[in-house]
């Protein structure tokens, strides 16, 4: 096996017939299906199978596609740093961010080190805690933000800011509240946008004080937890740093009380004394931040 092989195999599926994938690698078809062929009796199983012209991955041609994406990202990005090293870029920081703190705090730590390294590009992935954690365990990239609670696989970590999750929403939804914070028993009964990130845990939190929930709506991330709050459509349970810097003045913000929903966020990766020249300079960056006392909890 080897990588282009792994180049094959992607096009075939991306493209779904051999015939557009000969077309659009620049080769005849017999060569690659032959390719093919030799990778599945490499392999020891079938990856595809056919209806009619169109080629469809099996369970185990999936998980083999995962796989082949990552080892070729793996490889373009090894790539493109050398090409940056010797066009004296200075190389790319390839950084993972969870949505929930991309309303205004990680921007802010992008826009200052660009101006401290503003000869580094960035590589930026999204994604959940768990997929990212994935990403930095394959090498698939660097330094990854994200938010506790997580098994720590034994990476280094870099704890940086305590966060309380808010309730946000226009203030019909609140009744006569008007302090700080509000309790799970006040919100109990209003339609509750949350990420499936937290689902279970807000779930577990509510109903250990009596109050067993459904909630309205369930999403993938923060931000568009934040935008149907926004919209009047009910409570988003968010953190502060998934919010943008000013919110209209008929938004209302409430911490909750509950302390089992604290969280902090993190910067992680597999070592951090064998980080590339980029990362480490990211990784120094926030790590002064923090001892100046940068970071505040909220």
């Amino acid at each position: 096996m080897d990588i282009r092989q792994l180049r094959y195999f992607v096009t075939v599926v991306q493209e779904g017939t051999i015939t557009a994938a000969a077309a659009k690698l620049h080769m005849t078809q017999p060569p690659l299906t032959a390719q093919v062929h030799s990778l599945e009796e490499e392999l020891g199983c079938q990856l595809f199978r056919r209806e009619g012209r169109r080629l469809y991955l099996t369970e185990m041609g999936q998980h083999f596609f995962r796989r082949a994406e990552e080892i070729l990202g793996m490889c373009d990005n090894a790539k493109r740093e050398v090409a940056d090293f010797i066009d004296g870029h200075g190389g790319t920081l390839r950084i993972g961010v969870i949505s929930s703190v991309q309303g205004t705090l990680f921007t802010t730590w992008m826009k200052r080190f660009q101006t401290l390294h503003p000869q580094i590009k960035l590589s930026i992935y999204s994604g959940n805690t768990y997929q990212l954690l994935e990403k930095i365990q394959n090498r698939q990239m660097d330094l990854a933000v994200v938010r506790t609670p997580f098994a720590t696989a034994e990476l280094d970590m870099l704890y940086l800011q305590k966060e309380h999750i808010l309730a946000v929403g226009q203030a019909r939804f609140f009744g006569g509240n008007r302090g700080a914070e509000i309790t799970l028993g006040e919100l109990a009964a209003a339609p509750l946008i949350i990420y499936r990130r937290w689902q279970r845990v807000i779930e577990a939190a509510f109903e250990t004080a009596g109050y067993p929930i459904d909630p309205y709506c369930v999403n993938d991330d923060a931000s568009m937890t934040l935008q149907l709050a926004l919209q009047g459509m009910g409570v988003g349970l968010l953190h502060p740093s998934a919010l943008p810097g000013k919110l209209d003045e008929a938004i209302v913000l409430r911490r909750l009380s509950e302390e089992t929903l604290a969280s902090h966020i993190v910067l992680v990766c597999q070592k951090a004394g064998q980080l590339p020249r980029p990362a480490q300079l990211f990784w120094k960056l926030l790590e002064d931040a923090k001892n100046r006392h940068f970071f505040t909890d909220s």
